[in-house]
């Protein structure tokens, strides 16, 4: 992550034709990032990952081939540094729901379509953004699934007021809770194939055991297995409490 701050997006910046790719994102801030994963890794650990995983994600948006216009929603304070290329925006408002409406409308208001995405699902291939935004000419919505109930990518050509309003974040029904609000409106939606996040401890074992065992895992997230293989081996070397954490890892 290099260059100059972009800046956040203005009327003058409207290209209708080109659509909109958005990534959620928070700062790295030990204690704040990734708290579910704090037992494991503890809150130094924790934010790391959540950086290496971040880093993964807007380098896989980087290099997409798309004539796309690339944005950065963050939660948290300003970085110092920020990658080329992207328009940073704030995310604004209590809750993820009013976040991503927020996000959509400022989005929407520029583009013809727009597609958000997160940080936590390290080995989701370039190719199913792809297919999000082709999925787009073609139908209202799109949704990526996490195994876990909650989902990965959203992608709309429209907004409403409160689409989001009553969505259990952070539980088996989020996704299910989406699709059903999006369907109730009126929007065809198409469903994109299930991919994992990074939510709590056992993912991230699981996410190791998919790096050590795949070279193309670790081409897709090679941020997040270098932060892994750190955290193992500060938690071997460490005589302390907190790099034990590390250990459980393996």
């Amino acid at each position: 992550m290099s260059g100059k701050p972009s800046k956040r997006a203005a009327p003058g910046r409207r290209r209708p034709n080109f659509p909109a790719l958005a990534i959620f994102s928070r700062t790295p801030v030990p204690g704040r990032a990734k708290t579910r994963l704090i037992p494991l890794l503890g809150p130094r650990g924790a934010a790391e990952l959540h950086a290496a995983l971040s880093s993964d994600t807007i380098n896989k948006v980087e290099n997409l081939p798309l004539n796309v216009t690339r944005y950065l929603f963050l939660a948290g304070r300003r970085p110092q540094q920020l990658p080329n290329r992207f328009i940073l925006d704030r995310q604004r408002g209590v809750g993820l729901g009013v976040r991503l409406q927020n996000a959509f409308q400022t989005l929407l208001r520029y583009h013809a379509s727009a597609v958000v995405i997160g940080t936590d699902s390290p080995l989701l291939p370039s190719a199913i953004i792809r297919v999000a935004f082709t999925e787009l000419k073609a139908c209202d919505a799109v949704l990526g699934p996490c195994p876990d109930g909650g989902y990965y990518l959203i992608g709309l050509r429209r907004s409403s007021p409160g689409l989001f309003r009553g969505v259990r974040w952070g539980t088996a029904f989020a996704f299910r809770d989406t699709l059903d609000k999006l369907l109730r409106r009126g929007y065809s939606c198409s469903i994109l194939e299930s991919h994992p996040d990074v939510d709590v401890p056992a993912d991230v074992r699981l996410l190791l055991r998919e790096l050590e065992r795949s070279p193309s895992a670790r081409r897709l997230a090679p941020s997040t297995w270098k932060c892994l293989t750190a955290l193992i081996d500060r938690g071997k070397k460490s005589v302390g409490g907190r790099g034990r954490r590390a250990q459980k890892l393996k």
